[in-house]
Order: C-alpha cells, then sequence, then structure tokens
C-alpha cells in the first residue's frame, strides 16, 4: 500500500498558460492534495525550458536510495522505486514537453501528471483530460491513489547540424503551413480568442507561404514538393480533433506521418482543400483515402516508426508547438512506452 508520508510531488505549472486560470486553483489544488494526506510542492516557471529544469533538480534531490532508487554510480533505470515521486505538469503542450523532457533526462521512471490548460490542449484531449483546472489536478490524484499509470510512446527529434542532440517530442513536430502558429501567436491573443487566435493569425500569414522540397525515408521514399509536413502521435493536432483518425495509439511504437503535397494548380488547390476540410468533418472516407497511397488527394498519413528528412534549405521546425529551430536533415525516431503518465 501507498505510504503517504513517502510521496514527493512536485506540481509544475505555467501561470500564462491559456488565460491564467491555473494560478486561480493554486489554493483549492493544494487544499486537495491536503485534505488526501499528500503536501505536493508548487513551481510556477518563469522562462522557456524552466520546466526542464524545474523537474531536474527535484528528482535530483528526492530520487535517492531510502525511495528505492539508485544512486549515481549505478544506472538511473534500474531503480525500484516506483510511484514514491511524482512531478505534475500543469500548462500547455510546450510545458508538458519540457516537464518529460526533464524527467528522461534523469532517467528515472517517474510517472508524470497533466493538468492542461492551454490554448489547444490537443495531448490532453488524446488521454481524455478536459475540464478545469482542479478537476484534473482531482484525476492526478485519484491516479496517484490508485497508482494508475499509462506507458505512452515518445518521439526523439535529431537534427543533424545540432551538436546539442536529441530532443524529445510528446507527441508532434510539423514543419510548413501553419506549423509556427503556436509560438508565433501573441499570448494576448491566445488568452483573448483562444483556438480562434491561432486560425486568425495561420490565414493572416497564409501568402507567405512557400513550398518545401523535401525527400522523406520512413517505408517508402517520398521525395516532392509540400505545403506541410508533421509527426504526430495524438487524436488532435492545432485544435483540429479527429483529422489523424480514430485508430490513433499512443503506446503502438508508432507516429502518424501526414503530408499535405504542395497544389499544382487552382484544381489541386482546391481538390485538396475539400479534402482537408472532410477529414476535419470527418466526412466518410476522406481518412481512409488519406491513407490509401494509390488514391492522390494531396494529403497523405502513413505509420512509421522512424523517418528521415533532407531538404534543399534550412526548414522551420515546430515541437509540440514550440520553436525548433531551422534544419535541413532531421532524424525522428519512436521510442515505444518511454513515458509514464498518471492516465488511467
Amino acid at each position: 500500500m501507498l505510504e503517504l508520508r513517502d510521496v514527493k510531488i512536485l506540481i509544475i505549472y505555467n501561470p500564462k498558460a491559456g488565460k491564467g486560470k491555473i494560478k486561480q486553483s493554486i489554493p483549492e489544488i493544494k487544499k486537495m492534495f491536503n485534505d488526501a494526506g499528500l503536501v505536493p510542492d508548487f513551481y510556477a516557471t518563469k522562462c522557456r525550458g524552466d520546466a526542464t529544469e524545474a523537474a531536474k533538480k527535484y528528482l535530483k534531490r528526492y530520487c535517492k536510495r531510502e525511495y528505492g532508487y539508485c544512486s549515481k554510480q549505478e544506472k538511473p533505470e534500474c531503480s525500484t522505486g516506483k510511484h514514491k515521486i511524482y512531478v505534475v505538469a500543469a500548462g500547455g503542450d510546450g510545458t508538458l514537453n519540457e516537464v518529460m523532457s526533464g524527467v528522461l533526462a534523469t532517467g528515472y521512471n517517474v510517472p508524470i501528471g497533466i493538468i492542461p490548460t492551454g490554448s489547444t490542449n490537443d495531448f490532453g484531449y488524446s488521454l481524455k483530460l478536459e475540464g478545469d483546472p482542479a478537476r484534473l489536478a482531482r484525476i492526478v490524484l485519484e491516479n496517484i491513489l490508485k497508482d494508475n499509470e499509462f506507458k505512452c510512446d515518445v518521439a526523439t527529434f535529431k537534427p543533424d547540424n545540432d551538436k546539442s542532440g536529441k530532443k524529445n517530442i510528446t507527441y508532434t513536430a510539423a514543419f510548413g503551413l501553419f506549423s509556427d502558429v503556436s509560438y508565433a501567436t501573441p499570448q494576448k491573443l491566445k488568452n483573448t480568442f483562444g483556438h480562434l487566435a491561432y486560425i486568425m493569425y495561420g490565414a493572416k500569414n497564409i501568402l507567405k507561404t512557400r513550398k518545401i522540397h523535401a525527400r522523406i525515408s520512413c517505408p517508402y521514399i517520398i521525395d516532392t514538393d509540400l505545403l506541410l509536413g508533421m509527426i504526430v502521435s495524438a487524436k488532435s493536432v492545432g485544435g483540429f480533433r479527429g483529422i489523424t483518425g480514430s485508430d490513433v495509439a499512443l503506446d503502438d511504437g508508432e507516429h502518424e506521418l501526414l503530408f499535405v503535397k504542395w497544389p499544382d494548380g487552382p484544381i489541386k488547390l482546391l481538390k485538396t482543400i475539400g479534402h482537408a476540410i472532410g477529414m476535419v468533418l470527418k466526412r466518410p472516407g476522406a481518412l481512409e483515402k488519406a491513407k490509401d497511397l494509390s488514391v492522390d488527394y494531396g494529403i497523405k498519413i502513413i505509420k512509421v516508426k522512424k523517418a528521415s528528412f533532407e531538404f534543399e534549405n534550412p526548414v522551420s521546425w515546430a515541437l509540440d508547438g514550440e520553436d525548433g529551430g531551422e534544419h535541413k536533415e532531421v532524424t525522428i525516431t519512436v521510442e515505444n512506452k518511454a513515458v509514464s503518465y498518471l492516465a488511467g
């Protein structure tokens, strides 16, 4: 049985995420955990990368032998400690990525709780986590008390020109049309209009879009001009729910590779737009056609374990809605069930 006095919990929250609702909910969340016999620590992020460092610092402090974790001289993955230390991410998809990256960097098998409070919360939706911060915090608490966890896939993003090494992806890496709207859209606009702000910003910049010539190596060789490309493992992308289909699994060791070909002329452009609308509206047959490589509607979806991308010029990437930099060559690899989330 879980000894509550031995449990350590860090709740890392982004006070600027969404409309800042998490700040108002902190007292209620604190009381909720206290009433259950738990005393969580809270940390408010101040800048980009802050959540990663906060998670690493906390785990290095408490992942010790008395909690069943290996010493520095031993491999962290050999730890026998289980469900004594938890880290919770309260914020948008970018905050979750930072917390997850911090946990994985230490090597310790520490489950991560999720309180989605961003503008779209694509990954939270995929785990059926929706509602106000207090309700979501209660779900985290219940999973701690019930010892529930969900082993989830993680993709690694490795650019050939980046000496800092690979980066972790919670659920998506994208380039091309609309891929930058989540981090380029001003926070004030997002707080005012929510998901609609992304559409407004994307529409404003659509005429600036340029075709991207890419060579993609996966189960197939794809050499073509693209409007958009992404690898995704979620049931929602940019707030558009169900666009990747209902058969998306977060723990099958594969991600969906989705790409949109550059329309060659107005007729193909209209056909591509119509097909995209059909996918968003879940029109019968639209997703099936996207997964059938013999049917050319400009949009394709392929399941992959690994994919490599080569571009003629450096291309800007977005990783979980954050700026991922510009790269000419990138390799993305899916690691099966590499992280644990507090989800039943």
